[in-house]
């Protein structure tokens, strides 16, 4: 049963995106961003080009040697076995990861909205996290974990678990961040509200401002 459940999960979120973005077209024109500066930068090699500031993890804390994969989602060994904590929203990219502490104390590692994940190979998915993310750490420990995130590349539909993932920037774009302050305050506990969110980030991503349309579904989101 949970496998079929996750299955369901899995295709009709896939479904849905896959016809809202079908229906998509004449865009309006590009508002102009304010101007900011930004000290680093970092840019994916991707159709959609992520530039913002680099992400640090807080000292003493370090990324598990190629630990960050993403993963079958009707595959749930690693939950069971590990004990795996799970966060985020999303569908689209499934994704674990495990932090070490090399502290005597708990750090807590703050994942900000707009954190990038890039994959290593062009066929699968750079993902996105659309809201904060606060993880402890135990101290002296190995701490596995598992994000469900949003795709950032519409033209790359297959989701897979391909690997390896890293840290990439948290993104300076200013219609991608506006928009997750919007979702901040949004449930997002269903496939329908997932797939709007998706929709939306998707239309940010191509280089558009959302339309009427879009705007009002997400505005209509509990």
């Amino acid at each position: 049963m949970k496998k079929l459940t996750l299955l369901f999960l899995t295709i009709i979120p896939l479904i849905l995106l896959a016809t809202a973005a079908g229906k998509r077209s004449g865009r309006p024109k590009q508002l102009p961003a304010p101007q900011a500066a930004v000290k680093e930068t970092i840019t994916a090699t991707r159709p959609f080009h992520i530039e913002g500031s680099v992400f640090h993890l807080p000292a003493g804390i370090t990324l598990v040697e190629r630990s960050m994969k993403g993963h079958d989602a009707l595959d749930c060994s690693c939950e069971t076995a590990h004990q795996v904590q799970r966060y985020g929203d999303g569908c689209l990219v499934r994704l674990r990861f495990s932090l070490r502490n090399h502290t005597a104390a708990d750090v807590k590692v703050t994942l900000p909205a707009g954190l990038v994940f890039l994959n290593k190979y062009n066929r699968s998915n750079d993902a996105l996290l659309a809201r904060p993310v606060v993880l402890t750490v135990p101290a002296g420990a190995v701490a596995a974990y598992h994000l469900d995130l949003f795709g950032l590349n519409e033209s790359i539909p297959t989701p897979g678990p391909e690997g390896p993932y890293r840290f990439g920037p948290v993104s300076g774009n200013y219609d991608l961040q506006a928009l997750l302050m919007t979702l901040e305050s949004k449930s997002l506990a269903d496939v329908h509200s997932l797939a709007v969110a998706q929709d939306a980030i998707w239309e940010v991503t191509n280089g558009h401002i959302l339309h009427a349309a879009l705007a009002g579904k997400i505005a209509r989101l509990p």
